[in-house]
């Protein structure tokens, strides 16, 4: 059997297990990330994940059809990655710097997997010394089509009033702004005025492209009209998210945001986030920055799709859960076995939230609840079973943990997820 033919015969042998592109393409993701560390790792780990899948899935299907390697174009989600890229203002080296650690991981993977084969050492520096041969010239193709495909989107970006507004809010953001009125001018949007900041995102990463974004953006315009009818501010800030900022009316609006369920209106797997309404450009940047907080509460703890998270409802939760991991270990040693997410413990913990609310009285909580006051005391005995301290004794750190509970519960998401 030629080498070519043995070659195209292990790949379609470890392609066709369900398994194995995920996991290199996981392998490919943490190599990137740990590799090139100035990228957002939360968000655009996905789509990092999702072109490393789809640049593989390619090349197995060039292999099995026996397409040669020149003949390689980057497939959506990576064109989609290389647009990602241009938005950020990250340098074309860092999106092929990219590219090669892909492909020494997937070599990695690939001489591995050979190794293990029970081939004879002649057949196994053949396969190994092709798959060198062929992947090297795969990604040289890619990379042609990834350098065209980047000046282009460039090109676009730049010229375009979008990427006017986005260099705009971000000098905002950074505190850069040199004149007031030259900045609201460019952005159409009043800066000197009380703003509430908000953010929407998907949570589903096979949404992408341009489909996506425009989702993202009619239902910003759905969270800003439940405040005013004034025209918002909206910026395409990262992949799958849209910041936005809209002029704080009088009167309800609080309620009008608490009521807005997304889904409801059309937008599945969308969730929004605000902050706090603040007055002038120290406000927009403010009201943003808890936008960002809230949405990491709402990550952290799984709130279900179509949900919006005020920062004012979270406040406590996104100070203590600046640092996830260290949040994580607090919650578990404050709550012990009261952390866990059955029927029975959740149902003890809403219980203890409420009694820690108003004052450990069983009476008033019995009240809040609907339940009678020997049915509060049976619960709140249960909870201390079922923790490591005296409720007395930690009753401000049980309300704090208690508040964000969810980050104990299961496992932090993965990557494909």
């Amino acid at each position: 059997m030629s080498e070519d033919v043995r070659f195209r015969e292990l790949i379609r042998r470890y392609t066709a297990d369900p398994d194995w592109l995920p996991s290199v393409s996981r392998d490919i993701t943490d190599a990137i990330h740990v590799q090139l560390p100035g990228l957002d790792e939360e968000d655009l780990r996905p789509a990092t994940y999702a072109s490393s899948e789809s640049v593989l899935r390619l090349l197995a299907y060039m292999i099995r059809n026996d397409v040669t390697p020149r003949e390689a174009e980057p497939p959506p989600a990576a064109a989609d990655y290389t647009r990602e890229f241009v938005r950020r203002g990250v340098p074309l080296d860092s999106l092929l710097r990219a590219y090669h650690i892909g492909h020494a991981m997937f070599f990695h993977r690939w001489a591995e997997a050979v190794r293990a084969d029970p081939l004879t050492d002649g057949e196994e520096a053949y396969a190994i010394e092709w798959g060198a041969d062929w992947t090297f010239e795969f990604v040289e193709a890619l990379s042609a089509g990834l350098v065209r495909l980047y000046a282009d989107e460039r090109e676009r970006w730049v010229r375009s009033a979008a990427a006017i507004r986005a260099q705009t809010v971000e000098a905002i953001l950074r505190d850069e702004l040199a004149d007031l009125q030259t900045a609201s001018a460019r952005l159409r949007y009043d800066l000197d005025r009380t703003h509430l900041a908000f953010v929407v995102w998907h949570d589903r990463p096979d949404e992408t492209g341009s489909e996506a974004l425009a989702t993202l953006e009619r239902a910003g315009q759905e969270v800003a009209a439940a405040l005013s009818d004034t025209r918002p501010l909206l910026v395409p800030r990262a992949r799958l998210l849209i910041a936005g900022w809209a002029a704080w009316p009088d009167g309800g609006a609080r309620d009008a945001l608490t009521k807005l369920h997304l889904d409801a209106h059309g937008f599945p797997g969308v969730l929004a986030a605000c902050g706090s309404p603040v007055s002038g450009v120290e406000g927009f940047r403010r009201s943003h920055d808890e936008a960002l907080d809230a949405r990491r509460v709402a990550i952290l703890t799984r709130r279900r799709q179509g949900t919006m998270t005020l920062y004012e409802d979270v406040a406590l939760a996104a100070l203590a859960s600046t640092d996830a991991v260290r949040a994580r270990e607090f919650v578990r040693s404050e709550l012990g076995a009261l952390a866990g997410d059955d029927d029975r413990t959740a149902r003890l913990a809403a219980t203890l939230q409420v009694y820690l609310e108003e004052n450990l009285s069983p009476r008033r909580t019995a009240q809040r609840l609907g339940v009678h006051e020997n049915t509060i005391s049976n619960r709140i005995n249960a909870a201390q079973e079922e923790l490591p301290h005296p409720i007395e004794r930690r009753a401000c750190e049980l309300q704090v943990a208690l508040r964000i509970v969810r980050l104990a519960q299961g496992e932090p998401l993965s990557d494909g997820q």
